[in-house]
């Protein structure tokens, strides 16, 4: 099946879809113990593997992107699949730590920060180039950078280097001189950045794939065609040698990347299954080394814990909806309270998901030191109905129909589903459910194309932040039509403070504005579900999902091994000293 190519994937695309769910029908109601490799294990081993475990002829890696990228310009790019191209692509001034997602050096080989913390100054490695040969200076972060703030770029990620002198007047129109920008080049091989406060997260932000270099010969040349494989010029350990639209990306080892010695794999293949049952079968076939999370069928969950290729772990991201307060009647504050206290959360995590999920009343995820969540919306059917009467609605009379659009997928569906049934029974309201394509369903959210949309947010760095700033007035990750004056002189506010506490008092209360208003309705918090061969090494759960595949290689003699080797190995150590601030 590895030498099939993508005729032979196809053909198992259409042969598994269904064959997932009776090979579990046979565990739940047969009682039959999980399939084994025994023969592909050490005789002391008492770890079952999930299916095939017979490492690739070749060093490559295959794993399930989930969908179809919209882009996969850096600049652009939005969505998760659209970031793992991006990083398996493109690198930036740092690089994510794979065990810890701390910054490490990447393009740049060290930097320095003025004692105010205002001033950046990144120095890059000598010698690097582009793909295509072309020196890496300076000037191309500069450019690339300054490219996400054009306000032609349209650019839904520009809010993230606002941080810096001037980046937001720029983008906003209101100044037309990028020297005024603080982003200067001063000389090929420095980029100095100057910011308007200090930033604690900031070197975080410098590995986002965001802020990643673009070839700017390339892009002036074929312009929206430069990420074609014909035409795309990139940085990173890999390149793109092929890629059809919904079938697949082959992507090989880069042989121009400063360290490319240390890269072991040879190629990378990505399929867009957005299918959990077809996934996960495709994994237990083989076919797939790698099943990343998000991708398991959740009433299946429960009868992979026991195999010791299934990984769980916490993750740094919400599932929730989100309200187009635009439309009438969803731009009265008490109908979006009513149905934020007529969601059963925890019946949506622990038994319609089967606990692979946790219940959250939150918009901000656990797990950031020293930050405080405001008071959780809870399920009350009680207030819920109270809400909707001071809305006008009283017993949901006269309430129009809404909707509920959501992109494929198995759960999104059941979950809307019941959710359905919920402001019916507790609200006397009608939804309708509608799906669409990955493609289709951001575009209908970006231009507010829905009622009540299906949303989910990853945090893009280890801080309240992340989540809080999206709903600024006019963000491009807003997608509410919601602004609140009082909302957005919080964000601002803790953006300059510089006592950690009190900052993170400010985002604590501009949560808890966020709630009060309802423009969305956290559902779940997120956990990490996935299945990895045990041949494959150096893939690490991480709180943010991210999983850089610089150093992933293949184990064939990983029966013999007891464990996964240190991230050192994986990490050059000559790669990880040259850290320096």
């Amino acid at each position: 099946m590895r030498s099939a190519g993508c005729r032979g994937l196809l053909y198992c695309l259409r042969v598994m879809r269904t064959s997932l769910v009776f090979f579990f029908a046979a565990l739940a109601f047969g009682g039959c113990a999980p399939a084994r490799q025994a023969s592909l294990e050490p005789a002391s081993a008492r770890a079952r593997y999930f299916g095939d475990t017979t490492p690739p002829a070749e060093n490559v890696l295959t794993f399930n992107l989930g969908a179809e990228p919209e882009m996969f310009d850096p600049s652009v790019a939005v969505g998760q699949p659209d970031g793992r191209v991006c990083r398996i692509l493109f690198e930036g001034l740092t690089r994510e730590d794979p065990r810890t997602l701390e910054p490490l050096p990447g393009q740049a080989y060290r930097w320095d920060i003025t004692p105010d913390g205002l001033t950046y100054t990144f120095h890059l490695r000598p010698h690097l180039t582009w793909s295509d040969g072309r020196p890496i200076t300076a000037d191309d972060f500069r450019w690339s950078w300054l490219r996400v703030l054009r306000p032609e770029t349209a650019s839904r990620y520009a809010g993230l280097i606002f941080p810096i002198v001037n980046a937001e007047a720029y983008n906003k129109g209101m100044i037309h001189d990028e020297r005024l920008v603080g982003i200067e080049a001063t000389d090929d091989s420095t980029l100095t950045v100057r910011l308007a406060a200090p930033t604690a997260y900031f070197l975080y932000l410098t590995q986002f794939y965001t802020c990643l270099p673009v070839p700017r010969w390339a892009i002036e040349k074929h312009g929206n065609r430069w990420t074609r494989p014909e035409n795309i010029v990139c940085n990173g350990p890999f390149r793109l040698a092929w890629w059809r639209q919904n079938d697949h990306f082959e992507f090989v080892r880069n042989p121009r990347y400063w360290d490319a010695a240390h890269v072991k794999l040879d190629r990378i293949m990505a399929y867009p299954v957005e299918d959990l049952n077809t996934s996960t079968n495709l994994y237990k076939a083989g076919v797939f080394d790698w099943n990343p999370s998000g991708y398991i069928p959740s009433q299946f969950i429960p009868y992979l814990r026991d195999y010791a290729d299934f990984r769980h772990g916490n993750y740094q991201g919400i599932y929730f909806y989100s309200i187009n307060v635009t439309r009438k009647p969803l731009d009265n504050p008490w109908v979006r309270r009513a149905l934020n206290y007529a969601v059963d959360r925890e019946a949506i995590a622990n038994d319609l998901l089967k606990r692979s999920r946790d219940p959250w009343g939150n918009f901000t995820p656990s797990g950031y030191p020293g930050y405080t969540h405001p008071p959780a919306i809870t399920f009350d059917p009680a207030k819920a109905r109270e809400c909707l009467a001071r809305a006008g609605y009283p017993g949901g009379k006269g309430f129009p129909k809404i909707s509920i659009l959501f992109n494929t997928s198995e759960d999104h569906r059941r979950i809307a589903e019941a959710i359905q049934a919920m402001w019916k029974r507790e609200l006397s309201i009608d939804v309708e459910l509608s799906n669409q394509e990955w493609g289709s369903y951001l575009q209908a959210t970006s231009a507010l194309q829905y009622d009540v949309a299906r949303r989910s947010w990853i945090g893009d760095y280890l801080d309240p932040n992340t989540f809080l700033a999206c709903y600024v007035t006019g963000d491009g990750n807003n997608r509410t039509g919601w602004s609140n004056p009082r909302y957005d002189a919080l964000i601002r506010s803790a953006a300059v403070e510089l006592d950690a506490e009190k900052r993170l008092a400010i985002l604590r209360d501009a949560e808890a504005l966020l709630l009060e208003e309802g423009p969305v309705i956290p559902i779940y918090h997120y956990s990490t579900n996935e299945l990895v061969k045990p041949y494959v090494r150096g893939i690490y759960q991480t709180p943010l999902d991210i999983h850089p595949l610089t150093y992933v290689w293949i184990d064939r003699q990983w029966q013999h091994r007891a464990s996964e080797p240190p991230v050192a190995t994986a990490i050059p150590a000559r790669a990880r000293r040259e850290h320096g601030r």
